[in-house]
C-alpha cells in the first residue's frame, strides 16, 4: 500500500468530458479538487461525429440537459479561449402512425418550454427535408433545427486546462483500488486519498467502482455500432439526421453514403449479428431505395446504459451520502456535460440545481 496521503475537498474518479466537466466547475467554485483518471477516454458516437442533438423525444428532461448547455458551448470562447467551432443543422423525427404523430404533438410544448425549437410538419414537407424516406412510413414528423456539430476534442481539452488554471489536480493514469464511503479513503495505484465528497463519473466502469464502497448502481456497459452504407450516388446525399422513436433507427448522409445507428439495449452479450439484421430490416422497410445496399461497420465501442436509457446523477443516501455519480449517458455525454458538470457542483455545495434532477435519480432506475 502506498506511504503517501493525501485530503481533499472532493475526488473525481473518472474520464472524458464528463468528468472534466465536472472539474473545471467545482473548481471554478473554489472547491479543492482531486480528479483521477484512469486512462485515455473511450470516445463515443457523438465525441467521434464532433455533432449531438438537442431534441430527445419522450424525454423532456434529457432534452433540457443539452439546451442549458447550449450557451456554454457558444460562449467557450469568451470565457475559455476556446473556439469550438459551433454550427447548427436540422435534425427531423419521424412518426410512423397517427397515434405517434399525436404522441409527439402532445409533447411540443414541454419540449419547447424546456428550450427546444420544433416545428411540426405534415408528410409532404417531411418528404422534402429528407426525399430518401418511403411516404406511405411518414404519418406526420418534428424538425429541431439545433442539432449541433463542434470540436469536440476542444471542449475536452478547454475543460481540462480550465480545471486546472482554476486549482485542480488531475492524476493520469491513476486507477481506484478502494473505496471507503464512511470514512471518504480511496486507495489508488498512486496514493492513497482522503476525502470530503466522492464523485463517480466513470462511464461503463462507474458500477464497478461503486461497488467497492458497496452501493449498487443500476449501469451497465454495452456494445454499440454504427454503420455506414456503400455509396449510393455520386453526389453526396442530401438527408438529414432523421430518427424513428418507435423503431430506434437512426440515419444521416454523409457524402455519397449514410450513416446508420440503431438503438437497441440488452444486458446480453453477443447481440451484435441480430442488432445488424434488425438494422438492415428497418433501413430497408423504411428507406425502399436502400433496400439492397449494403451496411459497413464505421465505429464500435461501448456505452454506458441504464434501465431507464437516462443518465444516472445525484447524490447517494444513508452510508453511501458521501458519494455522487454521473454517468450512463449512453453515448450523450458530449451534449450534456455542462450542465452535467454544473449539476454536481451544485449538490456538493448544498444547492438546489437549477435543473429538475428527479429524472436522473436512482428511484427512476429501480434503485
Amino acid at each position: 500500500m502506498p506511504e503517501q496521503r493525501n485530503t481533499t475537498e472532493l475526488l473525481i474518479i473518472g474520464t472524458g468530458v464528463i468528468a472534466m466537466s465536472i472539474a473545471y466547475h467545482c473548481a471554478e467554485a473554489g472547491i479543492d479538487v482531486v480528479l483521477l483518471e484512469p486512462a485515455e477516454p473511450e470516445s463515443t458516437a457523438t465525441q467521434t461525429a464532433g455533432a449531438f442533438r438537442t431534441y430527445f423525444p419522450g424525454r423532456v428532461h434529457d432534452s433540457e440537459l443539452v439546451a442549458r448547455s447550449l450557451d456554454d458551448f457558444r460562449s467557450f470562447d469568451a470565457t475559455m479561449g476556446a473556439d469550438l467551432g459551433v454550427t447548427k443543422t436540422g435534425m427531423l423525427v419521424v412518426a410512423d402512425t397517427p397515434e405517434q404523430a399525436a404522441a409527439l404533438e402532445a409533447e411540443l410544448p414541454a419540449q419547447r418550454e424546456a428550450g427546444v425549437q420544433l416545428e411540426l410538419l405534415t408528410t409532404a414537407v417531411a418528404i422534402g427535408r429528407n426525399p430518401w424516406l418511403d411516404p406511405a412510413d411518414v404519418e406526420a414528423a418534428v424538425w429541431c433545427p439545433q442539432m449541433i456539430h463542434l470540436r469536440a476534442d476542444e471542449v475536452l481539452r478547454a475543460y481540462s486546462e480550465g480545471a486546472r488554471e482554476h486549482g485542480a489536480h488531475v492524476l493520469s493514469n491513476t486507477i481506484a483500488t478502494e473505496l471507503d464511503a464512511s470514512t471518504g479513503h480511496v486507495g489508488t495505484t498512486r496514493a492513497d486519498f482522503t476525502a470530503e465528497a466522492i464523485v463517480i463519473a466513470a462511464g461503463q466502469r462507474t458500477s464497478d467502482i461503486a461497488d467497492m464502497a458497496g452501493l449498487k448502481l443500476p449501469l451497465w456497459g454495452q456494445y454499440a455500432e454504427l454503420f455506414r452504407t456503400a455509396p449510393v450516388g455520386e453526389a453526396d446525399v442530401n438527408a438529414p439526421f432523421t430518427f424513428h422513436p418507435d423503431a430506434g433507427l437512426k440515419t444521416m448522409g454523409i457524402g455519397p453514403s449514410f450513416l446508420v445507428g440503431l438503438e437497441r439495449f440488452s444486458t446480453k452479450q453477443g447481440m451484435r449479428d441480430i442488432w445488424y439484421k434488425a438494422a438492415r430490416q428497418e433501413v430497408a422497410q423504411r428507406y425502399p431505395r436502400l433496400r439492397d445496399v449494403e451496411l459497413h461497420s464505421a465505429w464500435t465501442g461501448t456505452l454506458d446504459v441504464t434501465p431507464s436509457r437516462t443518465a444516472l446523477i445525484g447524490k447517494a443516501g444513508g452510508r453511501h451520502e458521501r458519494i455522487l455519480f454521473a454517468a450512463g449517458f449512453t453515448g450523450h455525454e458530449l451534449g450534456q456535460a455542462p450542465a452535467t458538470g454544473k449539476i454536481i457542483r451544485d449538490l456538493h455545495l448544498g444547492r438546489r440545481p437549477e435543473v429538475d434532477i428527479t429524472p436522473f435519480s436512482l428511484a427512476r432506475n429501480g434503485a
